[in-house]
């Protein structure tokens, strides 16, 4: 995917927790392809190759609900991880300003969640700070 060569790169857990908590800011592309890899991974028990991709597209179960647009195609052909941060790094560049990410205020690092008040990482608990 030359193509994503200028999207900066974003560590796995940004990735994760921006998929996970602002799905709506993906592309219809990108939504697609997350679709087409939840699907493989379900069907071939977490493979997320592009063989596992057409190996699920042969089952018409599977392929319903499976996109072969090829934009979504060229989304998911490398796989889970990869697609992952590519759309997170294009979220991030394009639409940063809708994103809230959520900091320990002791080590600085992602919390799980937006809502979260205690670092996975440290411990911190700021339940009772305003």
């Amino acid at each position: 995917m030359d193509d994503d060569a200028h999207i900066p790169q974003v560590d796995n857990d940004t990735a994760n927790y921006i998929i996970a908590y602002f799905p709506n800011l993906m592309t219809r592309a990108e939504n697609h392809a997350w679709g087409r890899l939840i699907c493989t991974m379900k069907a071939t028990k977490g493979r997320d190759d592009f063989a596992a991709q057409e190996a699920t597209l042969l089952n018409p179960h599977w392929a319903k609900h499976m996109s072969n647009d090829d934009e979504v195609v060229r989304l998911a052909r490398q796989g889970c991880r990869h697609f992952l941060t590519v759309a997170a790094a294009r979220i991030l560049a394009e639409r940063s300003s809708e994103l809230y990410l959520k900091y320990c205020p002791k080590c600085a690092r992602l919390a799980r969640t937006p809502q979260a008040r205690q670092c996975r990482y440290c411990g911190h608990d700021w339940h009772g700070a305003t």
